[in-house]
C-alpha cells in the first residue's frame, strides 16, 4: 500500500502557472491531496484558493508569509500525509512525479527526502539535479544548472537539498529536522529555506536522494523581474535581504563548529562585497538587514539544539 502523499503548491502572484502547476498534481498516477497555498496574491490567482478546482483545497492566507510561512502552513494542514512534496507554481511534475517518489522512500528506509530531476521548458536544459555547497565559500550549487539535458545525471545520488522549486520529503524526517517545533524558521520568507531544511535532514540522520526518474519541468525565477545577470539584483529590496541573511541564518545553524571557524575570515570577506555590492545598486536593502538581524541571533540560539556533521561528511 502506498502512503498518503501530499501536494503543497506555495503561490504569490503565480499568474497562469498556478492552474497548470494544480492541474500536474492531479493527474498523477497515485492518489495525492493537493493543498494551494495562497500569500494574498493580488493578480487574480488567489481565485483558484478560494474557488478551487475538484480535488484541490484551497488555504487562502491574509498576508504574504513567502514561500517558508506558506510552506508551513501547508505542512500544518497536512497532519496525516506521511510524504509531502513542496512545490512552486511555475513547477509542472510529470504524470509519474510521485509515483517515482513513493518508490525511492518505500525503498530505503534511510531515505528521508527526494530531490527530482528539474528541466527547463522544452526539456533540453537541467535546472537542477539536487543541490550540493560548494567547497569554500559554500553557495548553493544546484547540479546541472544550465547543462544540456541529454545524457546528464541520469544516475541516482546522495544530496544535501532538493530544490524548493519541487522537493518531496518523508513526514518523519521532516519532524526529525524541526527545530523548536518549526520545520520551515517562518522568519525566512523565502529562499535558502530549501537548503536550510535538507541540510538539517542529513544532520539528523536521514538521506536526500536525487532521483532522475521523478522529473518536473521548472520555469524558475518566473516572478523575478526580467533582465541578465544574477538573480539577487532582480529580486525587490526586502527580497534581497532575506537571501543575504537567510544565507548566514542557515550556516549559523548548520555549520560545524571547526568547518565555520575555518572558513570565517574567506565567508566574512565574500559576503561582505556581496552585501555591499547589493547596497551600492539599492541603499534601501541596508534598512531591511538591520531589521532583519534578529534571526541571526535566532539561528545561533537554534544551534545547540541540532546535531551537525562536518562539511567532508556531508553529500558533494
Amino acid at each position: 500500500m502506498c502512503p498518503q502523499a501530499a501536494a503543497v503548491v506555495v503561490n504569490h502572484n503565480g499568474g497562469d502557472d498556478v492552474p497548470r502547476c494544480l492541474e500536474a498534481l492531479q493527474q498523477q498516477s497515485v492518489p495525492v491531496e493537493v493543498v494551494l497555498v495562497d500569500c494574498a496574491s493580488t493578480d487574480g490567482s488567489r481565485r483558484w484558493a478560494l474557488n478551487p478546482p475538484a480535488g484541490v483545497r484551497g488555504l487562502p492566507l491574509e498576508a504574504n508569509l513567502g514561500y517558508a510561512g506558506g510552506c508551513a502552513e501547508g505542512l500544518a494542514a497536512v497532519p496525516a500525509a506521511e510524504v509531502i512534496g513542496f512545490f512552486n507554481p511555475d513547477c509542472f511534475p510529470e504524470q509519474e512525479f510521485f509515483a517515482r517518489c513513493l518508490e525511492v522512500l518505500a525503498g530505503d528506509p534511510t531515505a528521508g527526502g527526494v530531490a527530482p530531476r528539474l528541466i527547463r521548458p522544452g526539456g533540453e536544459v537541467l535546472d537542477s539535479c539536487g543541490q550540493v555547497l560548494t567547497p569554500w565559500l559554500l553557495r548553493v550549487r544546484d547540479r546541472g544548472f544550465g547543462e544540456p539535458a541529454a545524457g546528464r545525471y541520469l544516475k541516482g545520488a546522495d544530496v544535501l537539498a532538493a530544490c524548493g522549486a519541487a522537493m518531496v520529503y518523508r513526514q518523519a524526517a521532516l519532524q526529525a529536522a524541526a527545530v523548536e517545533g518549526e520545520v520551515f524558521p517562518r522568519e525566512f520568507f523565502a529562499f535558502w529555506e530549501d537548503v536550510d531544511l535538507g541540510w538539517r535532514v542529513v544532520n539528523a540522520g536521514w538521506r536526500v536522494v536525487y532521483e532522475p526518474s521523478a522529473v518536473a519541468v521548472h520555469r524558475r525565477a518566473a516572478t523575478a523581474k526580467a533582465g541578465r545577470g544574477r538573480l539577487i539584483f532582480r529580486r525587490p529590496p526586502a527580497v534581497q535581504a532575506c537571501i543575504l541573511l537567510n544565507r548566514w541564518a542557515t550556516l549559523l545553524r548548520n555549520l560545524h563548529a571547526v568547518d565555520f571557524l575555518l572558513r570565517l575570515p574567506l565567508l566574512s570577506l565574500a559576503d561582505l562585497a556581496m552585501v555591499l555590492l547589493v547596497i551600492g545598486r539599492r541603499p534601501a536593502v541596508c534598512g531591511h538587514l538591520l531589521r532583519g538581524g534578529s534571526r541571526l541571533a535566532m539561528a545561533w540560539r537554534q544551534r545547540r539544539r541540532l546535531p551537525r556533521r562536518r562539511l567532508r561528511e556531508l553529500p558533494r
